[in-house]
């Protein structure tokens, strides 16, 4: 055993002129959160094929809508609490999982009065069930917002085992809840109330194991907040972005094309978390290391992502059809929607860039972003989407990365002038 050891040492040593990163930490802490997210995604995708095997599509995309709905809505509250926290542990802060989680409650009151007015509107216009929904989902929504963000603590002491292990049982019981709802019925108002309630109740469990664990002291931390403000401020309008185009489908195609939309989309959502499992370990290094040598560091790690990324999508354009055709034979019409957007993943390298400028705090080149991708896709997503349909959502999309792959680099490469703070030159 200890043979086997040194030579998978050694291999991943070796391994590091190509990959031109630290094999060796990638490997400790990826198995981990390789592991965790594998059992999550296997649950995700058993869930995903009995929404598209066991109910209508009507009734499908309507629970995609409320989803959608309240993420929007959610988008007006601190956003960035996570990220804020992660980057405040990983510098040495223990108290700012619970400080930040009272304030992060505090900020997402506006979700329920929001959910409320929205609620009305439905009731007004006789749609009851969308109506008790949205209060459903209003109410439980700060809640999982809130007690979600013990994640952000444990990434940020880079407590991947417990992180891994804790997630898994964060998909479990919500699963265990959702798919026998699925089975007995089709009523909208059951599946969400099955969703939101059991996310509420698993999150919550999760947040008192972790600040029981590790004995989490509550310290006040202007700093946190003042940063999640800022985060927040540039998160929330690509939030919306994100979820418009569900809810413009829902209001201009109906509940059926929202449900195909989804289906689509699904499996290149998973594709894409699992590719982004590296920015969990790259973030705390990341916010090590000065930004001046980032610039030259990145570039080879990109390089490589790109080429991986480039294969995972050529291998799922070729096999999605024997995907759609044994899971998810309800919905054929999906097939090329879901390999158009497939392409979007080419963009995912961008991130590693995305990591650098939160962990360094670049906010005027974060501003930037955050308001010209997100209006940009918004303005396409009004101008395409009436006249093409879920294709003009689809290219709404893939424009949208062209330009944020741009801009994002040029930022990068030519940071504005701005004060980069000090940080230690540890090993990435």
């Amino acid at each position: 055993m200890e043979n086997l050891k040194i030579s998978a040492y050694n291999l991943l040593r070796r391994s590091e002129s190509f990959f031109k990163t630290d094999m060796v930490y990638l490997a400790k802490g990826g198995f981990w959160l390789t592991l965790g997210h594998a059992i999550q995604t296997v649950l995700g995708l058993v869930l995903l094929v009995a929404f598209a095997n066991l109910i209508p599509k009507d009734v499908y995309g309507t629970y995609q809508f409320i989803i959608s709905t309240i993420a929007i809505i959610s988008s007006f509250s601190l956003t960035g609490m996570g990220a804020a926290i992660t980057r405040s542990v990983a510098k040495g802060s223990e108290g700012s999982l619970r400080y930040g989680l009272r304030v992060q409650l505090l900020w997402s009151m506006g979700i329920i009065v929001i959910s409320g007015i929205l609620a009305g509107y439905y009731f007004l216009n006789n749609n009851p069930q969308v109506a008790y929904s949205l209060l459903i989902a209003g109410a439980c929504q700060p809640l999982i917002t809130g007690f979600g963000l013990y994640k952000s603590y444990l990434i940020g002491k880079q407590f991947f085992k417990e992180s891994s292990i804790l997630g898994i049982f964060q998909k479990t019981l919500p699963f265990l809840v959702i798919l026998p709802t699925l089975y007995l019925t089709d009523n909208i108002l059951i599946i969400i109330f099955a969703y939101f309630t059991s996310q509420s109740v698993s999150l919550f469990i999760l947040y008192l194991i972790v600040i029981k664990r590790h004995r989490l002291p509550i310290t006040t931390e202007p700093e946190l907040s003042s940063y999640s403000k800022h985060l927040s401020l540039m998160s929330g309008f690509s939030k919306i972005s994100g979820h418009l185009d569900k809810v413009l489908i829902w209001h201009f195609l109906g509940a059926a094309p929202v449900a195909i939309y989804t289906l689509a989309q699904m499996p290149i959502y998973q594709l894409q978390s699992i590719l982004q499992l590296s920015h969990s370990l790259s973030f705390t290094k990341i916010a090590q290391r000065e930004f001046s040598t980032l610039k030259t560091a990145l570039v080879p790690k990109i390089r490589s992502f790109f080429y991986l990324v480039l294969l995972i999508v050529i291998t799922y354009i070729v096999i999605s059809p024997y995907i759609f055709k044994t899971f998810f034979a309800n919905y054929p019409e999906s097939l090329i929607y879901s390999q158009l957007i497939a392409l979007s993943l080419l963009a995912v390298p961008r991130t590693l860039i995305e990591q650098t400028l939160l962990a360094h705090e670049r906010k005027r080149e974060l501003y930037i972003l955050s308001f010209t991708i997100p209006f940009t896709r918004i303005v396409l997503l009004i101008l395409l989407l009436p006249f093409f349909g879920i294709l003009g959502a689809i290219a709404a999309i893939l424009i949208t990365e062209v330009l944020n792959v741009t801009l994002q680099w040029r930022l990068f490469q030519h940071p504005l002038k701005s004060e980069v703070a000090s940080t230690s030159e540890n090993s990435f």
